[in-house]
């Protein structure tokens, strides 16, 4: 897909910097959809303490089920980064916007 098709799904689903959707997989045979959603950002907020600028120990891919889209299947995939911060001195995965209580 073109980066113009991403930026729409981005925008559809609501998604705010530093995340965005990368990738779609559209697969009409089984009705499904697979977002592969990326996190673009060197330097962010640790979730723990809020400390700014802090760096990405690692990432995680993690899955999560979406509502339909279309009547299809959706599936969100996103490798989540880990803060490691030098504030609190804790590693602490990012709370991703899909995720939330309430979302």
């Amino acid at each position: 897909m073109g980066v113009e098709m991403e930026a729409l799904f981005t925008n559809a689903l609501g998604l705010q910097a530093p995340w965005v959707v990368e990738n779609v997989k559209l697969n009409t045979t089984d009705r499904r959809i697979d977002f592969e959603i990326g996190c673009q950002g060197a330097g962010l907020a640790c979730p723990a303490c809020g400390a700014a600028a802090q760096p990405i120990h690692d990432r995680l891919l993690r899955s999560w089920r979406h509502l339909d889209f279309f009547q299809f299947e959706t599936w969100l995939h996103c490798e989540v980064p880990r803060i490691a911060c030098s504030d609190c001195g804790k590693t602490t995965q990012m709370l991703v916007p899909w995720a939330r209580p309430g979302s």
